[in-house]
């Protein structure tokens, strides 16, 4: 009992480690991401990854920091942290269903996460933005057009975001099913969620948590 008390401390030391980590990888994938294509933010790859890896607690925490950490510069971003706490939560129930073990069922999820970083942020943005559009690639591309054609601007709005955000999120899904998969099983088992992302089984005499 002693033994399974330190291993799971072990564990939670791992989880409050990667969480800045997280944290800053998110910064620095939507500086050079966002910065270089216009289009894919990638703002929420460690989000995605710690909720993945760690849990939904975990992921929402990444979440919730990496939105304050933005609405610093630009004040903003606040009403956008539910998004990304979104992300965290949802990508820790939906590695229980095993879904970061092969490209195509990571792909699969892309709508649920492309509907809450899309259709839910272009609703925040048209209530934010007093039911006009915001004046980015969606609106232009995608969701003037839609409205000129006669689809009612909320919806021309909201399908923008999607479609748009469904690009940055099969982008995001795909990055952090290549970190997941450059990590060592060994290392993952160690993680509260690391099981249900490895492909190998392993029983708790097989994991090393090392020594205090």
């Amino acid at each position: 009992m002693r033994a399974k008390k330190k291993n799971k401390k072990r564990m939670d030391n791992m989880t409050k480690l990667l969480i800045p980590l997280a944290v800053a990888i998110n910064m620095l994938a939507y500086t050079v991401l966002y910065s270089t294509t216009m289009l894919i933010l990638g703002d929420s790859i460690g989000t995605i990854l710690v909720g993945a890896i760690c849990g939904p607690g975990p992921g929402a925490i990444v979440g919730l920091l990496s939105n304050l950490v933005n609405v610093i510069k630009n004040p903003v971003m606040i009403v956008m942290m539910p998004l990304n706490i979104g992300f965290g939560v949802v990508s820790g129930y939906l590695t229980k269903r095993k879904i970061f073990t092969s490209i195509p069922k990571t792909l699969l999820c892309t709508p649920i996460y492309g509907f809450i970083g899309g259709w839910l942020s272009g609703s925040i943005i048209f209530l934010a933005m007093g039911g006009d559009f915001w004046g980015n690639l969606a609106s232009v591309f995608v969701g003037i057009p839609l409205y000129n054609a006669g689809v009612p601007k909320y919806f021309a709005m909201a399908i923008g975001q999607l479609l748009f955000d469904c690009i940055d999120k099969i982008v995001c899904l795909l990055l952090v099913y290549l970190i997941i998969r450059s990590l060592p099983d060994r290392f993952l088992i160690k993680l509260p969620y690391g099981k249900y992302v490895t492909r190998k089984q392993y029983s708790e005499e097989d994991i090393d948590f090392g020594e205090e």
